[in-house]
């Protein structure tokens, strides 16, 4: 009979021991995920636009341009009299618009004041 009791303590400490095992390493495979997955964060990267400028053209046609730079890389495009087309067409390149806000612009004696609208774009890396 003690040897019966000797055996189901033995299997019962086994199997104790086992799912302990078990337990652990799932533990910390699991913490390895979370730190792998915190390490590769999502990068951004963000495009400026200013609000439409009139350029005039050769011919003496007036075109309505955009400033645009982004990452080191300024450049005039084309767009509407919003700035709306410019906008839609950074939003095809996967940009996404995050901030919009008006700024005086300081071209003269007021009360000529102008005001510039500024786009802040992000898409990820």
């Amino acid at each position: 009979m003690n040897t019966r009791i000797g055996r189901s303590a033995a299997v019962a400490l086994t199997v104790m021991f086992l799912t302990t095992m078990v337990l652990l390493s799932r533990h910390h495979l699991l913490g390895e995920a979370m730190a792998q997955s915190q390490e590769k964060h999502q990068q951004w990267e963000y495009c400026y636009v200013s609000s439409p400028l009139q350029v005039g053209v050769a011919g003496g046609g007036i075109s309505t341009k955009v400033f645009v730079s982004q990452g080191g890389e300024k450049w005039l495009a084309d767009s509407d009299s919003t700035g709306v087309s410019a906008l839609n067409k950074l939003g095809a390149d996967g940009w996404e618009l995050v901030s919009a806000s008006d700024e005086l612009v300081f071209t003269g004696v007021p009360p000529s004041l102008p005001q510039s609208t500024r786009f802040i774009l992000k898409r990820p890396k």
